[in-house]
């Protein structure tokens, strides 16, 4: 079974699952006060939506297109959304089959690096996307054995903080920083990131 045939089986206890442990409200955490309130926003490998969600409820723009190669993910997240009463453009697809015309003010990626034979290019690939001064909010897998059932399932890989920092510095972004969740899961699984793309 290929990952995206995991994530397609997941995709109905994904948000419930996100919920019980902890990582939805972790997202908000994270997201409040930096979340851009307006202009286009990418949420790259969405999954079921629940980061996008996330970015709404810390009163991130609700100008958003949710990126996805699975379309039962994508399904629970437009339902989702349609719950809490907006409409996203859904695009099915992966991040190297979106136009490098396409320009966002904030792009959102949580837990997607990890899945690419090669972390950087998909940095660089976020990055390429982004309009300058332009915001990156990522969630990555960092270092601890927690990960490792997830990596059972899901195959992930997990990067230091230096690491993803010098794959967003070499893909010519600035980091503006780092965020540590506080308890449960999140806080041992992952960690926040906001780089941003300079003007010139």
């Amino acid at each position: 079974m290929n990952t995206l045939t995991r994530y397609e089986h997941a995709a109905p206890t994904w948000s419930k699952k996100a919920r019980r442990l902890g990582y939805t409200d972790a997202y908000i955490g994270f997201l409040k006060r930096s979340a851009i309130t307006s202009g286009p926003v990418l949420d790259v490998g969405t999954g079921s939506g629940d980061f996008a969600l996330s970015w709404v409820a810390a009163g991130g723009s609700t100008d958003l297109t949710l990126l996805d190669p699975s379309a039962a993910m994508l399904n629970h997240a437009a339902a989702q959304f349609a719950e809490a009463g907006y409409a996203p453009t859904l695009l099915k697809c992966g991040l190297d089959d979106l136009s490098c015309d396409a320009q966002y003010d904030a792009i959102l990626a949580s837990h997607v690096i990890e899945h690419f034979a090669d972390p950087f290019e998909a940095m660089r690939g976020l990055a390429l996307r982004l309009k300058p001064g332009g915001q990156l909010f990522m969630v990555v897998s960092k270092p601890h054995w927690c990960n490792w059932p997830i990596w059972l399932r899901f195959r992930h890989r997990w990067y230091s903080a230096e690491t993803v920092c010098h794959f967003a510095e070499r893909a010519g972004l600035q980091v503006i920083r780092t965020h540590a969740f506080r308890s449960g899961p999140p806080k041992r699984t992952s960690l926040g990131y906001i780089f941003q793309k300079p003007q010139h």
